[in-house]
């Protein structure tokens, strides 16, 4: 609006051309006024561009990221809310004695899964519903929290096994808890069943849940899976486990189901057959429980193998467990009691336990003493029933060292036959005129039997055996380290701080019965019949000793077997051992059968029986009977060397 000349305008506007009116003002009146624009500085102009440079960087960067680093996670992620799998576990193979008779079988069961996304994603909800599963269930909570613990199990869909065989009551206790989208589900699967239970636990072992350290070991196991845990089923654990299934199904937000998307099925593990004797494990194993019974003893061990061939025929380990129990995971009380049980019956004795041989070690004594040409086998030993030796070190210091009977003359068959120590205290120790092996020698055929390595089964929990040694004694003994005559005279009879498997004593006796020759024990029958050692000790010597062990059945110690309707060969023993400084003895016996061409070699051993008990022999002749009436006669009489064989 125009007013006496004037237009009024609006305040603080200022038109275009009144900008530079600051500088006509400033050169008409000679002074400086105050600028209305300033300059931007070039430190300011940098400091924005590398703001922006920075910014697009991370933008851009940040946009890479999520589209070509995480975006198969992401997309992953959102795919697990429109599809959904589940796991069908597939059977695991069967498990055949070597006539065919199944030995587990796969059953119809239940199992409880999680499936970590489907958790209330509320702290509180969650928790409640975890808190009621594993309580209700008997799972450790400490279980759950440490699977969620994982950064990759976090928000997973993989369903996640937490217990395997549940009852039919625990099935239908979970459909009244109301856990619908809750995270947990029961379906449908299959679980391993063993017939026999007990008698065959430490051959066939057991499965369980995948553990962390399995997860390590089997990386393309889903979680869902059962793995084997001992015997067999661990041993050829990638033999059985079949491959998983997939079934998949397309979801709404709700999580209910629009479409099948198809199934992957299973496919079984492969089948497993063994060179096992059911029958025979199964007379082994109830004649070693029935006589453990009888008289007290809270160990045993028992094992069958053919000489010519390797072939395990039957193991058997007591006190046994409950392979159904571990499987199924409870009741817990029993399986805490197998795991905390003085007697330790998870442990496979046969494999796992380490004996002194006793007596059982002497015809290995005596082939040595042949070789090193130690003694004659025909010389005629007097032995008085004991030794009596000068201490080099003290002169009228001397030590008697007493056999268990009075033998009187012996030479080499039947010392091996009445198992008299005197004899093998001389050939081994040294005696009168008898140099003796010495400890040198003796560790020499020790290794030549293989005692030095294990035999390689295939089991799993072999262990190595304990050889004595000067360094060893050093160890074991440092008050007085020095080895000395009676040191060598313990190790010439089993003792003295010699230890070995079962499994190495009856291989060990397999070598004698196969003239020298050690076949590698083995469990699966499509294994071909290895050689893994052969003795470099002539045929001569080795039936001399083979005579001596022939002679232990016709006249020594163990005459209560002359009856059975074949010819066998054996040894007993019965070792000292010292714990918590009480002296006890073990029992041994071990035969092979027929003698002259043995196909089956049978080890006994019981832990500490009582006193003056002999409780093996009654063992191995039911067990070698049932074997001759059911597998070797009908064989035998269709062989030309029947009449043998058999006894007239």
């Amino acid at each position: 609006m125009r007013f006496l000349g004037f237009i009024k305008r609006e305040k603080h506007l200022l038109d275009p051309e009144e900008v530079l009116l600051d500088r006509k003002a400033e050169e008409s009146a000679g002074i400086q006024l105050e600028k209305l624009e300033k300059p931007i500085s070039p430190f300011l102009i940098k400091l924005m561009f590398f703001l922006s440079l920075s910014l697009a960087l991370l933008v851009g960067g940040r946009s890479f990221a999520l589209q070509f680093i995480e975006g198969a996670n992401y997309r992953q992620r959102a795919n697990n809310n429109r599809i959904r799998y589940s796991i069908i576990n597939a059977p695991r193979g069967i498990i055949y004695d070597r006539f065919h008779h199944p030995l587990v079988l796969n059953s119809p069961s239940f199992s409880l899964e999680m499936i970590p996304l489907d958790l209330p994603p509320q702290d509180q909800k969650r928790e409640e519903v975890i808190n009621k599963v594993s309580l209700d269930f008997q799972i450790d909570k400490k279980e759950i929290e440490n699977i969620l613990a994982k950064k990759e199990n976090r928000y997973s869909i993989t369903p996640i096994l937490l217990k395997a065989n549940l009852t039919m009551a625990e099935v239908r206790h979970f459909e009244t808890l109301s856990l619908k989208d809750s995270g947990f589900e029961v379906v449908a699967d299959s679980s391993r069943y063993y017939p026999e239970g007990k008698k065959f636990a430490h051959l066939i072992g057991y499965v369980g849940k995948i553990s962390a350290e399995d997860q390590v070991k089997y990386k393309n196991y889903p979680l869902s899976s059962m793995v084997g845990k001992d015997g067999l089923e661990s041993y050829y654990e990638t033999t059985l486990q079949g491959k998983a299934g997939k079934k998949l199904v397309e979801i709404d937000a709700h999580n209910n189901i629009q479409q099948s998307l198809g199934e992957v099925p299973p496919q079984k593990g492969k089948d497993l057959t063994t060179t096992i004797d059911q029958g025979l494990q199964i007379v082994l194993y109830d004649a070693l429980q029935e006589r453990m019974k009888e008289l007290g003893i809270k160990g045993a061990a028992g094992i069958a193998l053919n000489p010519q061939t390797g072939e395990v025929l039957a193991l058997v380990s007591l006190p046994s467990f409950d392979p159904n129990v571990m499987t199924k995971g409870s009741p817990s009380s029993l399986i805490n009691s197998y795991f905390h049980s003085s007697s330790h019956p998870l442990l496979n004795r046969v494999i796992g336990g380490v004996y002194p041989p006793g007596s059982v070690i002497k015809p290995l004594i005596a082939l040595a003493a042949l070789k090193e040409h130690i003694i004659d086998p025909d010389y005629k030993m007097h032995t008085n029933g004991k030794i009596i030796i000068t201490s080099p070190y003290e002169p009228h210091q001397k030590y008697i060292f007493r056999d268990w009977q009075n033998n009187g003359i012996v030479d080499m068959r039947k010392a091996i036959a009445m198992s008299c120590n005197v004899y093998f205290w001389a050939i081994g120790g040294g005696w009168k005129n008898i140099t003796g092996l010495g400890l040198a020698r003796i560790r020499k055929y020790w290794k030549a039997f293989g005692f030095d390595k294990k035999l390689g089964i295939d089991l799993p929990g072999e262990i190595n055996d304990i050889l004595p040694s000067k360094a060893w004694l050093q160890r074991n003994r440092p008050s007085d380290p020095t080895w000395k005559q009676g040191d060598t005279y313990g190790i010439s009879i089993g003792e003295g701080g010699l230890m070995l498997t079962p499994l190495q004593i009856a291989a060990y006796i397999s070598t004698i019965a196969n003239n020298g020759v050690l076949m590698k024990p083995h469990l699966q029958m499509a294994e071909k019949p290895q050689a893994v050692l052969k003795l470099d000790i002539p045929q001569r010597d080795l039936q001399i000793v083979q005579e001596g062990m022939r002679e232990v059945i016709t006249s020594g110690t163990a005459k209560s077997l002359s009856s059975l309707p074949f010819t066998l060969a054996g040894k007993s023993g019965s070792p000292k051992f010292i714990h918590n400084g009480k002296v006890g003895y073990h029992a041994l016996f071990a035969a092979y059968a027929p003698f002259s061409n043995p196909q089956i070699v049978l080890l006994v051993l019981a832990e500490n029986p009582p006193s003056g008990e002999v409780i093996t022999l009654p063992v191995v002749k039911k067990v070698l009977s049932w074997y001759w009436e059911n597998r070797l006669k009908s064989a035998t009489a269709t062989s030309t060397t029947v009449s043998s064989e058999v006894k007239k």
